[in-house]
């Protein structure tokens, strides 16, 4: 029996083959490492605040919109205020009439003056007649009863007009009281005026408008956000990594409006507590210089240098098996001791040297 092998077959399966079995190869290599803390975050002004509706209401006029430029007392929303208003002219009325009241010729005062000077008339003639007696009873010519009587109706005619008159300067009292009180309803009357005009407290560049034109507002709805300074970097940072932070730091913040390009900043600012909001520690940090166009809230990442690692035995990370082995030239794995490693380089720390090729199975 004879055999036809097919030689070109033979030929292209031994191709096949020692292109299956061919790995990459490479070998361990020293390298100088920087170590970097990676943290992610936003952009913001040094000086953000949001401004709250303080009253119920309907918003009647939004005078503002993104990017607009405002300065202290500009008008930016309006809230429909017909029950203050008419509060307010009341209150002017009450006040109108509690002045009148304190004046010389109110009706209340005008009759107790009137009172006063009757009084007075009376006690003049009481007295009159209480000096007649006096002089009389010297001679015998009146009794000691009647002297007494014209004493007495002396005194009470002098209590009388005491009396009145001290009704007088209390009634003053209490009608000058009435219309500063008056006035001070005014000017409460006014402040919660202004409670529907919402002014701006400072220079500043509005980042967000919240409400619309006919919208309603309760109290605490925020209404814009207005910001205002330099632009700032906000990191958020982990617990395991916010003790290698230090001011002066130099990170790479990538922009999500700059995705192909990184900008050189510094650490300013590391606040001492833990944000339970976030879950993680806060620091600030600003641009080594600012990017052409920048924009509050973009979001970003950055890797923070915190030092730097000299001839440190590395490989390439997809060269790594199950998270702890390599393979050698001759096909065996060989576990290893890995330290740090990223996307591209995972440090050796024993297992293998710079003498050993390992391969990459595809």
């Amino acid at each position: 029996m004879k055999f036809i092998i097919n030689y070109k077959i033979v030929v292209i399966s031994c191709l096949l083959f020692l292109a299956c079995s061919k790995r990459e190869t490479t070998a361990p290599e020293r390298k100088n490492l920087q170590e970097a803390v990676f943290g992610n975050g936003y952009i913001k002004q040094e000086d953000e605040y949001t401004i709250s509706s303080t009253i119920n209401g309907l918003i009647t006029e939004v005078n503002i919109k993104e990017g607009d430029l405002i300065t202290p007392q500009n008008l930016l929303v309006r809230i429909k205020s017909d029950v203050p208003n008419v509060q307010l002219q009341d209150a002017y009325v009450v006040n109108n009439d509690a002045i009148r009241n304190t004046a010389n010729n109110s009706p209340q005062i005008l009759q107790i003056q009137a009172q006063i000077n009757q009084a007075r008339q009376q006690l003049i003639l009481d007295q009159n007649n209480y000096d007649r007696y006096k002089k009389l009873k010297q001679t015998n010519s009146v009794s000691q009863l009647d002297l007494e009587k014209a004493e007495s109706q002396y005194i009470a005619s002098k209590e009388n007009l005491r009396a009145l008159e001290e009704s007088l300067a209390q009634i003053k009292n209490q009608l000058n009281l009435a219309a500063q009180r008056s006035k001070i309803q005014i000017e409460n009357h006014k402040a919660q005026l202004e409670d529907y005009n919402v002014i701006g407290e400072k220079e500043g560049q509005v980042i967000e408008v919240y409400k619309k034109k006919g919208e309603l507002v309760k109290i605490g709805d925020p209404i814009a956000k207005i910001g205002s300074g330099k632009y700032l970097i906000r990191l958020y940072i982990s617990e395991d990594d916010i003790t290698q932070i230090e001011v002066g730091q130099k990170l790479v913040v990538n922009l999500n409006t700059y995705p192909n390009h990184g900008f050189s900043a510094s650490i300013s600012k590391i606040y001492p507590g833990f944000n339970k909001d976030e879950q993680s520690y806060i620091v600030e940090a600003e641009f080594d210089k600012l990017p052409e166009k920048l924009f509050s809230g973009t979001q970003l990442q950055a890797n923070i240098k915190v030092g730097e690692r000299k001839n440190v035995l590395v490989i390439p990370t997809d060269y790594l098996v199950k998270g702890r082995f390599v393979t050698l030239k001759d096909g065996t794995e060989k576990a290893v001791l890995i330290g740090k490693q990223n996307k591209d380089w995972t440090e050796i720390l024993s297992g293998i040297t710079e003498k050993d090729i390992i391969t990459k199975k595809k």
